[in-house]
């Protein structure tokens, strides 16, 4: 499913799409938002590479970067939650209404294993983590967790 159908089945629902980024630098959101009629359901994206934003942006806690290191499932679940937040609170909106989305990983060329990705996504009431494992190069880990982010947030809708 495409993002197209994402945006279509979340307008339908009446929900809203926010994202944190950080390996994908804001190429996910730019997946939605290049499609006519995106804002309308596309809230934003906090791309958040540097820990201290994930920190003073998403709430993520600094002990938990400190132990886990910014490549880990606890840090994307604590970015999508932070996130999920914003969106609520900026619109008024309860648990359910924002779906958020997060990602956070390494695509080279040092540090956790080249390819390790995490995609963590919330709705305020259900979150679940996705670890994947890539190869290729920067780009196209890049590129391939974004197209893994969009068919997990499918899979997570049940759509």
């Amino acid at each position: 499913m495409s993002a197209e159908q994402i945006l279509q089945a979340l307008r339908s629902a009446g929900k809203k799409l926010i994202f944190a980024e950080s390996i994908t630098g804001g190429l996910l959101v730019d997946a939605f938002v290049s499609i006519p009629g995106a804002s309308d359901v596309v809230l934003g994206s906090e791309v958040t590479y540097a820990s201290e934003l994930k920190v003073a942006l998403l709430g993520v806690d600094e002990d938990v970067l400190a132990e886990k290191g910014a490549v880990s499932p606890e840090v994307a679940i604590a970015m999508a939650q932070g996130v999920c937040a914003v969106g609520q609170a900026s619109l008024d909106l309860e648990a359910g209404q924002v779906v958020a989305v997060s990602t956070t990983g390494n695509a080279g060329p040092e540090g956790n294993p080249v390819g390790l990705v995490f995609v963590a996504i919330t709705d305020g009431k259900k979150t679940k983590v996705h670890r994947l494992e890539l190869t290729g190069d920067r780009n196209e880990i890049r590129r391939e967790t974004v197209e893994q982010a969009i068919s997990l947030l499918r899979e997570h809708l049940g759509i």
